[in-house]
């Protein structure tokens, strides 16, 4: 909950900055599809996210801006065995895995004006991954911290000069750490978007 709560914090202050015209501060419903190692531990989908995100632009069609967010993940595992160092435990599994991604990012707008505004970006960053795992008194709680980037496509929907709704898709993937092997998932995101 502290981490959810410095996130939010970083993410008005940096938006209280961004006073400039031409200045995107949206704020996005994720869905998140675990893909890869991700879904070999956890492979429900998941409607538990959402995503921050402040985007200036820096010439009629480029925006140059950071993003930060969370998504939870969770899965309900029936007799299964679970192994940590030399102990291992058979019984129902109740499993976890909290993201939260903190990324600078860039996006290409092929139309400055228009109601529909598509663009693609890309981000660079970091992401942390809090996994989790209670099987009855036992419980295992690690968080690991990843280099990250994101491939990203969507579009603006924009009714009118200070407002749109964001479609999007990006795709998540966290690099192999020393503790943690790469993770990886793909968020659709809807949201709302404050032009000034």
């Amino acid at each position: 909950m502290k981490n959810l709560l410095a996130t939010f914090i970083l993410v008005l202050a940096i938006s209280s900055f961004a006073q400039a015209q031409n200045s995107l501060f949206s704020f996005n419903y994720a869905v998140t599809v675990p893909m890869g190692n991700t879904s070999e531990f956890i492979d429900n989908v998941s409607g538990r996210g959402f995503v921050f995100e402040y985007q200036k632009f820096i010439d009629p069609h480029w925006t140059v801006g950071i993003e930060a967010g969370h998504t939870t993940l969770y899965k309900k595992e029936e007799d299964k065995v679970y192994t940590e160092g030399t102990a291992s435990l058979s019984g129902t599994q109740y499993r976890y895995q909290h993201s939260w991604p903190i990324l600078i990012n860039a996006n290409y707008y092929a139309l400055r004006t228009g109601i529909l505004r598509p663009y693609a970006g890309v981000g660079i960053g970091t992401m942390a991954s809090q996994r989790k795992v209670d099987m009855g008194i036992f419980s295992s709680d690690q968080t690991h911290w990843q280099f990250a980037i994101k491939p990203e496509v969507g579009t603006l929907i924009q009714p009118n000069a200070n407002m749109a709704f964001r479609i999007g898709a990006k795709y998540l993937m966290g690099f192999e750490s020393s503790d943690l092997v790469g993770q990886s998932n793909l968020n659709f995101n809807i949201g709302i978007v404050f032009i000034n």
